[in-house]
């Protein structure tokens, strides 16, 4: 029992390089600084965190794109100004009548790695927190600012696929890569739906 022990502690207190520089870079970002104390507490926090909440390997099949990492980050950024454009907006306004919502959207991809990517970047975006993730079926809860009609509904799924399609361009193998864009060819994944009247059809349902 003692070799398994051992093995146990060495491979949970070793130091992991790619989810230190990625837990680094939403560090970075989550504080909107890229100063050397910065990248290195972000760095530092993903190693602790790995230590103490451990979680089960994620097995990447992919390779990584430099172009679609490029396009990735670009568009973040992108979607990072034009958001707070808008609810910048919305502080100029002297009536502000913001209809929020909770949405249910669902992926495309099965993999661990793609729902947490897509997760972590629809949260950083300003407007968009997601509140629950479910393994399965693949599909992310999400509180939207402002939802005004059907048309801003089908938009949040529409952006979220986007979003996981560049993370699967950037970091996916070629076989993932070919099957989202059979998907995006003829798209199967149902429209977001409204989490609040879900809620309210399933309590119906019971009380019958």
């Amino acid at each position: 029992m003692m070799p398994k022990a051992t093995s146990w502690r060495t491979s949970r207190w070793r130091i992991r390089p790619a989810v230190m520089l990625i837990c680094a870079f939403l560090w970075t970002m989550m504080w909107s600084s890229f100063n050397p104390v910065t990248l290195i507490s972000g760095a530092l926090l993903g190693w602790i965190v790995g230590v103490v909440f451990p979680l089960p390997p994620m097995f990447w099949k992919g390779r990584l794109s430099i172009i679609g990492a490029a396009w990735l980050v670009i568009k973040l950024f992108w979607d990072l100004t034009m958001s707070s454009f808008m609810l910048l907006k919305f502080t100029f306004q002297r009536k502000v009548d913001l209809k929020a919502a909770l949405l249910r959207v669902d992926l495309v991809t099965d993999n661990d790695l793609y729902q947490v990517g897509v997760a972590s970047m629809i949260s950083l975006v300003p407007g968009t927190v997601v509140v629950e993730v479910v393994r399965h079926p693949r599909r992310l809860y999400l509180h939207c600012v402002d939802i005004g009609d059907e048309e801003a509904v089908e938009g949040i799924q529409t952006m979220t696929t986007s979003v996981e399609w560049r993370l699967v361009n950037a970091l996916g193998s070629k076989q993932e890569r070919e099957d989202f864009k059979k998907y995006l060819a003829t798209p199967t994944v149902p429209a977001p739906t409204d989490w609040a009247a879900e809620e309210a059809t399933a309590d119906e349902e019971i009380n019958r």
